[in-house]
């Protein structure tokens, strides 16, 4: 009798961990296969003047996404020219100078209300910027200084049960050298955590390289100093993977 509970025990008890196991070891394989390192910072550029975004993970920067880049980024000092690639794959291509963000520039920011209005202004400031927007197609956007790429990393499908992985690049176009990577592997929620209130796709914690996308911040880093934000997208991947998880009974 005693045996039979324990046996019942130790295998519920696997049923439980087994996804913890088979994670970690598929983890420590791919950790240590190349490339290795997988997070390396080369250099850091203060004036790229001219920058290309490619996403091919979400994939592309919509109408939201291109606004949150043009705030974050295309201060028209450090950088005066940044292209987007958008879902549909029509690249935009948008320019500023220091004076498209004149209003905002000057103001004063003591009280909440001077926040709000502020916040409000650099929206406008922004938007009248992406009205005067180009449009190209890849093959005929115009050499720009660096590309900054997001693509996704193929996994088998056992491993793609249990991980997620996904890598950006910052190439100098010069030079055609990497200047900046991170390939990061995140593992799925454990069935001892039940998502009882939707923590996304993946947990957030990376197991090897950086948790998340922080070399464009870092290489071009001004960016930090413009508007304070280093945000690629208003909506998390982590997030538009399991709303696509749960809206379409499994991960496509």
């Amino acid at each position: 009798m005693l045996w039979a509970v324990a046996s019942l025990f130790i295998l519920g008890l696997l049923a439980l961990t087994h996804d913890i196991i088979i994670t970690n070891i598929l983890a420590w394989q791919i950790c240590r296969a190349d490339p290795n390192p997988k997070t390396f910072i080369k250099k850091t550029v203060e004036f790229p003047e001219s920058i290309y975004w490619e996403d091919n993970i979400y994939p592309g920067f919509d109408e939201k996404d291109r606004l949150l880049m043009i705030r974050n980024y295309l201060d028209g000092v450090h950088l005066k020219t940044m292209a987007l690639n958008a879902p549909d794959g029509t690249i935009y291509l948008f320019t500023a100078t220091p004076d498209d963000w004149k209003t905002s520039s000057t103001m004063v920011k003591e009280t909440k209300e001077d926040w709000e209005k502020f916040f409000k202004i650099i929206e406008g400031e922004a938007q009248a910027i992406a009205s005067r927007a180009q449009t190209y197609s890849k093959k005929n956007l115009p050499k720009l200084n660096y590309i900054v790429s997001f693509n996704p990393v193929k996994l088998t499908l056992f491993q793609s049960r249990y991980l997620y992985s996904d890598e950006a690049s910052i190439t100098e176009s010069l030079s055609n050298k990497v200047i900046a990577f991170n390939r990061r592997l995140m593992h799925r929620w454990y069935l001892l955590v039940p998502d009882f209130v939707g923590k996304g796709f993946y947990y957030p914690e990376a197991i090897c390289g950086e948790s998340g996308y922080f070399i464009e911040g870092s290489v071009f880093n001004y960016a930090k100093q413009f508007h304070g934000q280093i945000t690629t997208h208003v909506k998390s991947i982590n997030f538009i993977k399991f709303e696509k998880l749960v809206n379409n009974g499994g991960d496509k």
